[in-house]
């Protein structure tokens, strides 16, 4: 099972990175701009094609990919005055470039979603982390997730597993924590009807279950479970663009949470909460180990997240990243001999380099973070 998570984790990244490349990719051949290499991995090279002007190739390492345009580095020879280098293209030309990987991530993203949606009745489930969050499309329902289901408790001799959706209890429906709290605590000893939609079947399943006054319940009546919250978001009004709104939800509730992470590591004054909100390579696997666990469709979803989540990193300001790319086009295009091809290297060798402190930092991380998921065979 653990090769087969592997596999199935390699094949997930390689079918975002090649769709984010491949949008580069083309938009050069759109300007005329020569490719000089189009590779899926990083070397040592263990395949490659040359067609035309471009050498396609496969690296042993498949955890990213990369296009090697001719005269985006200083080193190419005679890139200046070339028609076909991305020197001399114009600013809306080299815009174009940086920002098809991501535009291409979108609209592949939005494109799978549709499966998901039509799989689940065009209903997304989001767990939610800011309170009173509201998304831009969608008519969105708040419910409880439940997190945790203890042995033994009330909840699990019911049948009810993590990743299940309360309700209901007692016909009165459950929209907050506060709400199943208040029924068990009622009807402690007695026995409570709750109705909760089974995630594995997306079917509403009703039974029974006896609260129980526990040592650590302060006395309370519980289930036995772990809630947090979660969004239900209704899309059936409008089916045709369903994918494309639930990528734009999703989107702004990633950018959103980024920033409520943020603030709220400088208000502790810790970064544990950003880092927490970080995966690289290993963390990501750990999540696509727990995903196929959920069912295809889960993993299908999970292709069109880490699409979207390899589209919006890209487009952060950070030197050797796209969005910063943008930035130099721009400032470029404002005064060329101060914005140079030489300043751009300089800031983007720096950016190279914290990249791959950030990868090492994320590594040793995950790995302690996912540890007992990574390591469970």
């Amino acid at each position: 099972m653990f090769i087969l998570d592997i596999i199935i984790f390699l094949f997930i990244l390689g079918i975002v990175v090649l769709i984010h490349e491949l949008g580069h990719f083309w938009a050069a051949k759109l300007t005329g701009t020569r490719v000089d290499e189009f590779s899926i991995g990083f070397p040592p090279r263990i395949w490659q094609k040359k067609k035309g002007d471009t050498n396609y190739t496969i690296g042993a390492i498949p955890l990213g990919g990369y296009n090697k345009i001719y005269g985006m580095d200083s080193e190419d020879e005679n890139s200046g005055s070339d028609p076909h280098s991305y020197n001399v293209k114009g600013p809306w030309e080299k815009a174009l470039i940086c920002v098809a990987g991501v535009v291409m991530n979108v609209i592949f993203a939005s494109l799978v979603f549709y499966i998901v949606m039509f799989a689940y009745n065009f209903k997304a489930y989001m767990p939610m982390i800011m309170d009173n969050y509201s998304f831009k499309f969608g008519h969105q329902e708040q419910r409880v997730l439940v997190s945790y289901v203890g042995e033994n408790t009330p909840a699990a001799k019911a049948g009810v597993k993590p990743h299940d959706i309360l309700l209901s209890a007692n016909g009165k429906d459950v929209y907050a924590f506060s709400d199943a709290s208040n029924v068990m605590n009622e009807n402690t000893g007695k026995e409570v009807t709750i109705k909760f939609l089974d995630w594995a079947s997306k079917k509403e399943v009703e039974a029974k279950v006896i609260p129980e006054v526990t040592k650590d319940s302060n006395g309370k009546g519980i289930m036995g479970i772990g809630m947090s919250e979660i969004s239900i978001i209704d899309y059936s009004s409008d089916a045709a663009i369903s994918g494309f709104l639930h990528a734009y939800n999703y989107m702004d509730y990633s950018l959103s949470a980024m920033g409520y992470m943020f603030n709220k590591s400088i208000a502790e004054k810790s970064t544990e909460p950003l880092a927490n909100s970080m995966a690289g390579p290993v963390g990501i696997f750990a999540v696509t180990k727990i995903i196929v666990q959920n069912g295809l469709i889960e993993v299908i979803n999970l292709v069109a997240v880490l699409s979207l989540a390899l589209g919006l990193t890209n487009l952060l300001p950070i030197p050797a990243l796209d969005g910063a790319k943008l930035i130099f086009i721009a400032l470029e295009s404002i005064n060329k001999k101060i914005f140079n091809k030489n300043i751009q290297d300089k800031i983007e060798m720096g950016g190279f380099a914290f990249l791959i402190l950030l990868a090492i930092v994320l590594l040793f991380k995950d790995i302690i973070q996912f540890k007992d998921i990574i390591f469970k065979l």
